[in-house]
């Protein structure tokens, strides 16, 4: 199928502390990123499926639609399991998962089935462009063989299902300045709640850790940030043009070296 389900389980009983570039700012910041992906998932599975009905008659929409939540619901689970096992380091990520869940209730109980389809996109969009550099460099800093391939199979199905949710929106509300304008105004709201979410969440689990960064791990991890923001901008910026789609931008070729290297198909 185009876009298949793997029934992946990675065993996280020995992770270590400190699993990306051996420094706590950096696993810290993709720990803190990791811990929105449970809820996160399941709350863009719940904006489909609420519209999923009005698509049922679009049968290569509706089986894409179920592929898409397959992908997500392994996303949630396998991301949540790495979670249990950093309570040994006493982290407790799953307090984040659950302030992210409150949060996102509180969106959900608050807003249009339209408006969490957006919000869904918007971060659907963030979330591909982020893969990309995860596969191209970012997981050679990852010291773990378990969370690296975690990362690259997750990065792997999000480039496969990127366009879902987009297409979903574009069949049901079209193109026009009434579908253009909410898109990009959420859009605009989605990219800070997230940004926000994720610098904060590095900075409870350093708290907790009891670790605040020296000025070489500092630096470190401003040049980091400053290279990837670069090459993440343009990206970002994309999503604003009127005649955007996420599969504009094709990563099927760094797609498939990393499928080669995960050895799935």
């Amino acid at each position: 199928p185009e876009i298949p389900v793997r029934n992946a389980d990675f065993g996280f009983d020995e992770i270590p502390k400190y699993w990306m570039a051996n420094d706590p700012l950096m696993t810290h910041y993709f720990t803190g990123l990791s811990t929105l992906f449970p809820e996160g998932e399941a709350f863009f599975v719940r904006a489909v499926r609420s519209l999923r009905g009005k698509v049922k008659s679009n049968q290569e929409m509706d089986v894409k639609i179920g592929a898409f939540i397959g992908q997500e619901a392994m996303h949630s689970r396998e991301h949540h399991a790495f979670h249990l096992s950093a309570k040994k380091h006493g982290l407790d990520p799953e307090s984040l998962e659950d302030f992210t869940g409150r949060m996102l209730g509180f969106i959900e109980r608050n807003t249009s089935p339209k408006t969490r389809l957006l919000i869904t996109t918007a971060l659907e969009h963030y979330t591909a462009v982020l893969v990309v550099e995860m596969m191209r460099n970012v997981n050679e800093f990852m010291t773990d063989d378990n969370i690296r391939d975690l990362w690259l199979w997750h990065s792997v199905e999000e480039t496969e299902h990127k366009a879902v949710a987009f297409d979903m929106y574009e069949y049901l509300y079209g193109k026009g300045s009434s579908a253009y304008i909410p898109r990009i105004t959420v859009y605009g709201a989605s990219l800070a709640l997230i940004s926000v979410a994720s610098v904060g969440y590095q900075f409870v689990l350093m708290k907790r850790d009891g670790q605040w960064p020296s000025m070489k791990s500092l630096g470190q991890f401003s040049l980091f940030a400053a290279r990837s923001y670069r090459r993440f901008i343009p990206k970002f910026l994309d999503y604003l043009r009127p005649n955007f789609h996420p599969n504009d931008d094709d990563a099927s070729e760094l797609v498939m070296q990393t499928k080669k290297t995960l050895c799935i198909s």
